[in-house]
């Protein structure tokens, strides 16, 4: 594989996982605050992008215009895709979800699916059934060559600018008023309210950000790929919720880690060979040796140092060592008269000589293909990851929100 073929990988990576990390902060923030997931976001992601490719189209913008008159009209269009969707987040969290605060929560939850599926209609309704399409533009396809490599302007526009909300949505959070409102809201809604703070101005003000956040990723999708179509959010959405549950649900910036280990996953994943795949298949096969003769014995063996002396263990050991060959070989050197944990020592050997066996035919497996995995394929890769990692890691990659103390 090439250089420019990585580096160009790279990039693109990095900006399928900043628009997934747009969109999957506004689930984090409103699960932050109100332990609510809300499905109808994607629909919110939707109609920004729609509303910024309608605005365009009726402007009728063109490469015919002047520098400053196009970046005008580009300006309002980000205008409407940020105005519409905030007036649409404050309606659903007004009308749909404020009624049902404090029912149990499957009540929100299918509130939210039934909201999403009423989005969704409401898109076809007005803005028709078929793909909104942008106006054919130069910056659209505008690249610059660094190095020999070609890249695309409006690539490095999507990342500086998702990166740039981030930072200031980070500030809005831990630094302002509002932010120190929300943080106590999320803490504890009865004790904010208590000490003067208006839990449902709160409350829409999280939904009216996160709605913002989703109309300016669907301006930048629409823009970077020149079409939307009107269901395109529930997929989307799927996967930034699955970027905010990869990397801690209701931690901000587990959200962008997990956008981002998303994107690169899903365009690597479609991008390399099944030879270079062998690197990381391997690797992982390593990664569970490592977990099977290092980490779980550690806590295993600490729990048996504390139950030594009781009937339980030989059993643990036992159950110990069939996991550790390490540990299992090191006390056999020491305590050669235990028959028990020869045995023992013995089945943990064999299965590591197993799985390294496994980790050699699957290296030689792949290192011979050289066939590409289809663009389909991309939801089960992220869908195979997010599982892999919360095997390991259940509460995501950052772990789960700690609600800072005001």
């Amino acid at each position: 594989m090439s250089l420019d073929h990585i580096v160009s990988v790279t990039i693109g990576g990095l900006t399928v996982g900043m628009i997934y990390a747009l969109i999957a902060l506004g689930y984090t923030m409103v699960y932050g605050v109100l332990k609510f997931i809300n499905f109808a976001h994607g629909e919110v992601f939707t109609i920004g992008g729609y509303v910024a490719a309608f605005t365009l189209l009726y402007l009728g913008v063109s490469d015919d215009m002047s520098p400053l008159v196009l970046a005008g009209c580009i300006a309002l269009a980000l205008v409407a895709a940020v105005l519409v969707p905030m007036i649409i987040g404050f309606l659903v969290e007004r009308i749909a979800y404020r009624p049902l605060r404090g029912r149990s929560r499957i009540i929100p939850l299918l509130s939210a699916i039934g909201v999403s599926i009423v989005m969704q209609q409401l898109i076809i309704l007005v803005f028709g059934p078929t793909p909104v399409t942008m106006p054919t533009l130069a910056i659209g396809s505008a690249s610059f060559s660094l190095f020999g490599i070609r890249i695309r302007v409006l690539a490095i526009v999507i990342i500086v600018v998702s990166a740039a909300l981030m930072v200031g949505l980070t500030y809005l959070v831990k630094s302002t008023r509002i932010g120190k409102a929300m943080r106590a809201t999320s803490q504890d809604m009865e004790a904010a309210e208590m000490m003067g703070i208006d839990t449902n101005k709160t409350i829409a003000f999280t939904f009216i950000v996160g709605s913002a956040l989703a109309g300016i990723g669907g301006l930048l999708v629409v823009m970077y790929y020149g079409s939307l179509k009107y269901d395109a959010g529930f997929l989307y959405g799927l996967k930034a919720f699955t970027s905010a549950v990869l990397g801690g649900i209701g931690n901000i910036p587990g959200a962008v880690v997990g956008a981002l280990v998303l994107g690169m996953t899903e365009t690597y994943g479609v991008s390399l060979d099944l030879g270079f795949l062998a690197w990381f298949v391997v690797a992982g096969l390593i990664l569970g040796l490592y977990v099977q003769m290092v980490r779980v014995p550690r806590r295993r063996l600490k729990h048996i140092a504390e139950d030594r002396r009781t009937p339980a263990y030989e059993k643990s050991i036992t159950d110990v060592y069939r996991l550790t060959p390490v540990y299992g070989i090191k006390t056999l050197l020491s305590e050669r008269k235990d028959a028990l944990l020869w045995v023992s020592a013995t089945h943990a050997v064999r299965l590591m000589l197993g799985n390294i066996f496994l980790a050699a035919t699957a290296a030689v497996m792949f290192a011979n293909a050289s066939f590409r995995i289809d663009t389909r394929w991309q939801p089960v890769i992220a869908f195979v990851v997010l599982m892999v990692i919360l095997m390991f890691r259940p509460s995501g990659i950052l772990g789960e929100a700690i609600t800072e103390k005001v």
